[in-house]
């Protein structure tokens, strides 16, 4: 974000995405001076192995919520998908990963059928909630209020489901916004409080997230810090005058020792981080010295923080496949350092010590939060959700780290397939897959088609059902329903 100058981060345009842009360059240029160091030798020189952690779920795992990031540009429509159709990439490729009738695969992720599996998912890996990148509806400086409509369905698709199963969301306020938008900041933050599906710190109010990323831009917007500490006032007492909530107001930044005590100053509650990113040097780091540096910083704002700091889990850091896309070669640096894949012993002491820094920062009283990046970061490097080649892996590693294996209620995943309706006698009433005749078969197709039972469910029926596509269109769609029920109960039927 640093590398932005105002004019260019206060635009928005239909052409170019600039939400992605926000967001690539604040995790870009990483906030720890330990991080700009590793950039300048070999990681193994400059980092540090991983600080022991505990080697069982910590006690306090029940006192510290788990909150995952998202991004949710990823639609049917969505420029970046195809940066993930290289079949080398199926690590990726999420669950909901399907084959367009030009070729192209295309990603539903914003749907509510993708959203209640999201929520199963997510329920399943003992997370407490999503943290929805919000783009504020305005044409402030430029911007296009239909682009935020669009990038907020998956939010409004999410609070359309009838059972979230207990998993709870907080707004996340991706962009930057002048003083003459804080009545609809505060009007978007008071219709979500009220509701009962908002998250909630332990003295009951609302946490709400901002991306400051180095803080600049964003201050200068709101006329400097005095005109900023304003805004955040006025945006507590509407929201208080409004719900009759507090908020607890959580900035993530980068450069944390320069940036956190100004956040402190200036109204924010609690700080945090988007992700552990790194260096622009083209060399590859081992995940244990990818969170040696973030457990750095956890340490030093245990240390010297001012106020609350929610430690962030970065599960992976790699946007290489994201060069790929022409859009986004412009906007990132061409040789960048990454992060090793980890095994799952490496995330689950991650996860581990960052539950138990949370829980034992003595200025988290208010709100022990966790938080994990991401839910949804295909190109960059970090995602939690399913996905075609790992399946349900990092789903059951989060959950074993936590020690929280809830049970699930039996459901339904549904999704299209690639089958010719005039080929399949399949009516009003679904039919079985068992069952179904050879025109029934899907084409063979490496690269969609997971929708996987979460852990500690298993397939208990599948049936194929003709029914109009999720857009309303007229033409017909032959979709395939999967129950899954928890493992070693017998079938249920699920309407």
């Amino acid at each position: 974000m640093a590398a932005l100058d105002q004019g260019k981060v206060m635009m928005w345009t239909a052409r170019h995405c600039s939400i992605r842009l926000l967001v690539v360059l604040a995790t870009a240029v990483s906030s720890l001076p330990a991080m700009a160091q590793v950039s300048k030798g070999s990681p193994s020189a400059v980092a540090p192995a991983a600080p022991a952690a505990p080697t069982a779920a910590p006690a306090s795992s029940s006192k510290v919520s788990l909150g995952a990031i998202r991004w949710d540009n990823w639609s049917l429509d969505s420029p970046y998908g195809q940066v993930l159709a290289d079949p080398g990439l199926r690590a990726r490729a999420p669950y909901y990963t399907e084959r367009l009738p030009n070729g192209n695969l295309g990603f539903p992720g914003n749907t509510e059928r993708a959203l209640n599996a999201d929520v199963h998912y997510a329920k399943s890996a003992g997370l407490d909630y999503f943290i929805f990148g919000y783009y504020l509806e305005s044409s402030s400086w430029g911007r296009d209020p239909s682009r935020a409509v669009a990038l907020n369905r998956a939010l409004g698709n999410f609070l359309r489901l009838p059972d979230k199963l207990g998993i709870k969301y907080a707004l996340n306020f991706n962009l930057s916004f002048p003083p003459r938008d804080v009545p609809m900041v505060s009007d978007a933050i008071s219709k979500a409080v009220a509701g009962p599906d908002y998250m909630r710190a332990s003295d009951g109010s609302a946490p709400v997230f901002f991306l400051l990323g180095t803080m600049t831009p964003w201050i200068k917007g709101l006329g400097g810090e005095e005109g900023t500490k304003a805004a955040l006032k006025d945006m507590r007492d509407r929201v208080k005058a409004a719900t009759g909530r507090d908020l607890y107001l959580v900035a993530l930044l980068f450069n944390l020792s320069e940036t956190e005590p100004v956040a402190h100053r200036i109204g924010f509650d609690a700080a945090s981080t988007y992700a552990t990113a790194l260096g622009s040097n083209g060399k590859s780091l081992p995940y244990a010295s990818c969170a040696a540096l973030a457990q750095k910083a956890w340490q030093a704002e245990a240390q010297n923080g001012s106020g609350g700091f929610l430690p962030t889990v970065t599960l992976g850091w790699d946007y290489r496949p994201a060069l790929r896309d022409p859009q986004e070669l412009k906007t990132r640096k061409p040789n960048p350092d990454w992060c090793q894949p980890a095994t799952d012993e490496e995330w689950t002491r991650q996860i581990r010590a960052a539950i138990s820094q949370a829980a034992n920062n003595p200025r988290n009283g208010r709100f022990k939060s966790v938080v994990i990046y991401a839910w949804n970061e295909s190109s960059e490097g970090g995602w939690i959700q399913p996905t075609l080649s790992e399946g349900v892996r990092r789903l059951k590693v989060i959950a074993n780290a936590a020690g929280r294996r809830p049970t699930l209620p039996p459901f339904k995943l549904v999704w299209p397939t690639r089958i010719d309706p005039k080929a399949c006698a399949v009516g009003s009433s679904s039919i079985s897959t068992t069952t179904a005749g050879a025109g029934c078969k899907s084409a063979s197709d490496s690269m969609t088609t997971a929708w996987p039972c979460p852990p500690g469910m298993q397939i208990a029926g599948e049936e194929l059902r003709q029914a109009p596509s999720e857009d309303g269109e007229k033409i017909p769609l032959i979709w395939q329903e999967r129950l899954c029920t928890p493992q070693g109960k017998q079938q249920r039927s699920v309407n």
